[in-house]
């Protein structure tokens, strides 16, 4: 079984799927993912998450990707910026890769665009409101009210575009995903049991 878990920002996505994971035996698949990419482009796992970076637009990553990755390439040299739709046909094969394992819980990615619908992947979305977002982060982060609301705008927004650029469809909406978890309401353990009831049926 696969499991793919998105989120709104601040919403407790990982604690929940590394809880989910722990009890299900599956490997769970985060930040081992942008490492796997890097080692593949000969380039560092911050290069690819900057690849996908959506305070900015889809030219603007290319080319951050890219002076990331190859700094010693400067912006006159008239290189085309390929860093981006390198990266992004990476993690599709590296998430195809660990789908094929079995038995794993992927985190973020678009690996519940990429895989899509089908009876071995269980597509999870997990949400809460705005607010209980916020006071998450805030005690997560140790930050002030101003500083968590501008993260979760510009990483929502950054979510979104993602989707949209690169898959066509609308970050969040109910028709791409199995399961949509409110976390404000169920808290992370008992979302991490919906996950694990779920998988298992």
């Amino acid at each position: 079984m696969i499991v793919t878990v998105s989120n709104q920002y601040g919403a407790g996505a990982l604690a929940a799927a590394r809880r989910a994971a722990d009890e299900l035996g599956y490997r769970l698949v985060d930040q081992e993912l942008p490492v796997v990419v890097a080692k593949r482009l000969h380039t560092s796992p911050e290069a690819v998450n900057a690849s996908e970076d959506p305070s900015r637009n889809l030219g603007e990553r290319l080319v951050s990707g890219l002076e990331l990755g190859t700094p010693e390439i400067s912006l006159t040299s008239g290189a085309q910026p390929s860093f981006d739709r390198d990266c992004l046909r990476e993690v599709q094969l590296a998430v195809r890769e660990f789908a094929s394992q079995g038995n794993v819980v992927i985190v973020g990615r678009g690996a519940h665009a990429i895989l899509g619908r089908r009876d071995d992947v269980l597509r999870v979305f997990m949400h809460a409101p705005r607010d209980w977002r916020l006071h998450h982060i805030m005690d997560a982060l140790h930050v002030g009210h101003e500083v968590a609301a501008a993260e979760v705008e510009r990483i929502d927004r950054a979510r979104r575009a993602y989707l949209h650029d690169y898959y066509q469809i609308e970050w969040g909406d109910p028709k791409y995903f199995d399961l949509c978890i409110d976390t404000a309401h169920f808290g992370v353990e008992g979302s991490a049991r919906l996950i694990v009831v779920a998988a298992n049926a």
